[in-house]
């Protein structure tokens, strides 16, 4: 098979989403195929139930594969999770034969410089991205390639994560008969599916609120300057109504995004709210200010955790005026509205872009994680299909999931979709 496939599965508390995409003779990135089915085995970004994303993961890729129709081999998984930590480091390039221009061995072994850290047994390294380099002490060089110089230093954003968790996440999609290409930390890779290049040169903050987590990435200058993670996502808002009303989670997810607001402020917040929870004989009656109000405190506490990760001393000097929101938590209505008044900056709400061919339905903040790995992979990674009845090459090796052709698959997406959509608002 000719043509460029990647398969990018974003693996959430709440959904397992699988892009399937086709680069075009015009390097346009085409969706061939999507499906997104729901998924209970993680918690906060991590596995908690290792049988359950298995099967969760096998349902979404089979589905996807079957609207494409195409043999699914290996994917690019997501990987977010409080264990995922990164830094800026400065690292000397390595070169004994004076001055001459940079080649791309340079760059290659610059990265390698980058990525040469003590890492304990419990930690692995993820990503080493180069954000700037230094000639002779001239700093601030986004591409030496072809410049001449005696000395060479490269600055780099190194992310890290946890050995287990990384191998827990492995292990289920490996379980469920794929080979895993590579793990992107999803922070960065949602950046290029929502991202501008203003924004990226200029300075913005883009968070992703998921099911179980928020995911930071701060970009300047054209690059990533900082990635966090806190275990704080959509989860929690629903948990929190589950509390303050005594109720189920179940009917406390359905209150969220039936009635769900961060602004128990605005008008007609004072109609009455029926439920008929499934844990209580009679039924209940609150009003929309009271889940209006549990629901902005719980969004005013998650902004000032962001805020405190945003007041590391590496980013002091860093322009960060424009924050960009994207996941299905950020759709919360009155969620800008807080935003705004908290960070004092201007903030938005992004939806994936860069990828044609998106099922009705689906341009959608909750998407952005998935179509993003979709792009890392095919601008980031090696050249790799992951379609086609080749035997996987990795020292994991799996048996390749085979399904048959079916037209069907997508459109079934489009009927279901804006329903399901609803239902993990906080995914």
């Amino acid at each position: 098979m000719h043509d460029e496939y990647r398969v990018a599965i974003d693996i959430g508390t709440t959904k397992v989403c699988t892009i399937i995409t086709r680069k075009r003779a015009d390097h346009r990135v085409e969706v061939t195929g999507l499906s997104l089915v729901p998924c209970n085995g993680m918690s906060k970004g991590m596995v908690a139930d290792s049988a359950a994303v298995t099967s969760a993961t096998r349902e979404s890729v089979e589905s996807a594969a079957a609207d494409a129709g195409v043999e699914v081999s290996s994917v690019y998984a997501g990987l977010t999770g409080s264990h995922v930590e990164s830094k800026n480091r400065w690292a000397n390039v390595p070169r004994t034969d004076g001055m001459r221009a940079v080649t791309d061995r340079d760059l290659t072994a610059a990265k390698k410089a980058a990525g040469a850290i003590d890492l304990s047994d419990d930690r692995r390294l993820l990503h080493v991205i180069p954000r700037s380099y230094a000639l002779d002490g001239l700093h601030g060089v986004r591409n030496p390639l072809g410049m001449h110089t005696g000395e060479l230093h490269v600055e780099s954003h190194v992310i890290t994560g946890s050995v287990s968790k990384i191998t827990e996440l492995h292990n289920a999609v490996t379980d469920a008969g794929l080979r895993v290409s590579s793990m992107v930390v999803e922070p960065v890779a949602t950046a290029d599916a929502v991202l501008t290049a203003d924004e990226r040169e200029e300075g913005a903050v883009l968070i992703d609120v998921g099911g179980g987590t928020s995911d930071i990435a701060v970009y300047h200058d054209g690059a990533v300057a900082h990635t966090a993670v806190i275990p704080v996502g959509g989860y929690q808002f629903t948990n929190d109504l589950s509390i303050a009303f005594s109720i189920d989670f179940d009917s406390a997810e359905q209150l969220k995004v039936e009635h769900g607001t961060a602004a128990p402020e605005l008008a007609g917040m004072k109609e009455d709210i029926t439920l008929y929870p499934h844990t209580m004989e009679q039924s209940l009656t609150i009003t929309k200010r009271e889940v209006g109000q549990v629901l902005k405190e719980r969004t005013s506490e998650l902004f000032r955790m962001i805020l405190l990760k945003l007041e590391e001393p590496h980013l002091a000097d860093i322009p960060t005026d424009r924050i960009v929101f994207t996941g299905g938590g950020a759709k919360l209505e009155g969620f800008l509205n807080i935003a705004k008044f908290i960070f004092q900056r201007k903030v938005r709400l992004a939806t994936p872009r860069g990828l044609d061919g998106m099922p009705e339905g689906t341009n959608d903040p909750a998407y952005s994680a998935a179509a993003g790995i979709a792009l890392w992979g095919i601008r980031n990674l090696p050249k790799e299909n992951h379609v086609g009845d080749r035997k996987p090459s990795h020292v994991f090796e799996e048996t390749v999931i085979s399904v048959s052709s079916s037209n069907g698959a997508l459109s079934r997406i489009r009927g279901w979709l804006p329903k399901r959509e609803k239902e993990t608002a906080g995914a």
